[in-house]
């Protein structure tokens, strides 16, 4: 029997690491409140990306934790609901895709000569 991958699987075993690691990243401990609110979905549960790193899942993982980040602030504002967070991998895979397809003057992230049109990124070289 063929082991049958899922990428929904995978980005809610990130974001349940992630969230185990709260207080190392320094997010909040509320979090660990609201992460069993927290769904990952898709409708399709493919890879997207045919390379070996885990972008979606990872990009998945992220917008949870920046969704469950959300709902803590919207309790402090408005007080502790019962909110759910709902991430869907196709748009966090959309957004990340939005970096393969940014041009500058017409050139890609991989065409000779856009480094000359970015911004440094280095703080004190800025």
């Amino acid at each position: 029997m063929a082991f049958a991958y899922s990428p929904v699987s995978e980005a809610q075993r990130i974001f349940k690491l992630l969230c185990e690691r709260a207080d190392s990243l320094g997010l909040p401990k509320s979090i660990q409140r609201i992460k069993d609110r927290v769904t990952i979905e898709s409708d399709y549960d493919r890879i997207y990306f045919p390379i070996p790193f885990k972008e979606s899942e990872t990009a998945a993982a992220l917008k949870a934790v920046e969704g469950a980040v959300a709902s803590s602030l919207a309790d402090l504002k408005y007080g502790q609901a019962d909110r759910l967070v709902n991430v869907n991998l196709e748009r966090a895979t959309c957004f990340l895709f939005q970096a393969y397809l940014a041009t500058i003057d017409g050139l890609g992230k991989l065409d000779q000569g856009v480094k000359a049109k970015l911004k440094g990124t280095i703080y004190h070289h800025s």
